[in-house]
């Protein structure tokens, strides 16, 4: 089954570059509706607010804010943006208090700062049949027509295994991943994880915590939060289309960098290097790894994250969509 994007990030999705952090509560005058993305106006499951209703407040879009982000309870995913005028900040009610000064934009950094490592599971289990994962492969599950979660990896190469024990270093780097500790996600992340990254199954989450994850410099829950994030960005885009369009045949490397060009900006493209693999007498097309710089917080921002990394070399020329099941 194709799963419906809306469901792909029931769980926190963090807000845009330039939004002022906020606390306090926002209570509803109006049954406004409660937006996942303002550019994109998305609404999963037509939220509306309840006039009279107090909801935490988080942030604002920007210094003057023309949309707070506020928890909706019960909401899938919980984090919602709502205009300004469909209520009032508990400080509007109490002491029409100016807003706040937005925090000082912090170091810019050169080069790339993460690669985003996704698979196209279907080839990724032509090569590793055995794998938990890749047993029960189905021609509608989400695997079959989106690209999955390998990781998300801080950069330069070799920032890894931040205070990790060496038992749990020697346990990562030699397979023994179910060895390693579980890694402990809320209840809606867990199982959206569980559905974009497979791999779960053969505890590749706990060896990308190990070894990646624990370099990133945040909790777990935000490391695969941001990484959700950018999953549901990418799965959106003319990439994915590209891909799911073109099951059983062979696209190019260049055909690859414009569905990227496309979604997220001229230059994107340059930014992603595509590697394929030799299956008997076809070479298949496994992963892609994307340069981001930045600040992870919504869908919105993957044009800006990407168009702030360095060029790289595309590696492979061209490949075979691999369709799922085991040829």
């Amino acid at each position: 089954m194709r799963i419906a994007l809306t469901l792909l990030l029931a769980l926190l999705t963090v807000p845009a570059h330039a939004e002022v952090p906020l606390s306090g509560y926002f209570t509803a005058t109006k049954a406004c509706p409660a937006l996942q993305s303002i550019n994109r106006g998305t609404n999963p499951g037509n939220v509306t607010l309840r006039p009279g209703t107090a909801y935490d407040l988080l942030a604002g879009n920007k210094d003057r804010p023309t949309h707070l982000w506020i928890a909706v309870p019960g909401a899938q995913p919980e984090r919602r943006w709502v205009e300004v005028s469909c209520g009032e900040r508990a400080t509007d009610a109490e002491a029409r208090m100016p807003a706040p000064t937005p925090a000082p934009p912090k170091p810019s950094y050169r080069g790339t700062q993460y690669i985003l490592a996704v698979n196209w599971q279907p080839a990724f289990c032509e090569l590793s049949p055995r794998k938990a994962e890749c047993r029960n492969q189905q021609p509608n599950s989400f695997e079959a027509t989106n690209f999955t979660l390998h990781g998300l990896w801080p950069q330069p190469r070799g920032n890894e295994f931040c205070l990790v024990s060496q038992d749990d270093r020697w346990s990562s780097e030699n397979g023994r991943w179910r060895d390693l500790p579980p890694v402990r996600l809320s209840t809606g992340l867990r199982d959206e994880l569980d559905v974009v990254m497979p791999g779960t199954q053969s505890g590749l989450d706990r060896h990308e915590w190990t070894k990646h994850g624990t370099c990133y410099g945040t909790s777990a829950e935000r490391y695969f939060t941001d990484a959700m994030v950018l999953m549901l960005a990418l799965n959106e885009s003319s990439v994915t289309k590209l891909f799911a369009n073109n099951i059983g045949r062979k696209i190019t490397l260049q055909q690859v960098r414009d569905a990227f060009d496309e979604s997220f900006g001229d230059g994107a493209g340059q930014r992603v290097r595509m590697a394929c693999e030799a299956d008997g007498n076809r070479t298949i097309i496994t992963e892609l790894t994307i340069g981001l710089t930045g600040e992870i917080y919504s869908p919105d921002d993957f044009s800006a994250l990407i168009g702030a990394a360095s060029p790289v070399d595309g590696g492979c020329r061209s490949g075979i969509v691999d369709a799922a099941g085991l040829r």
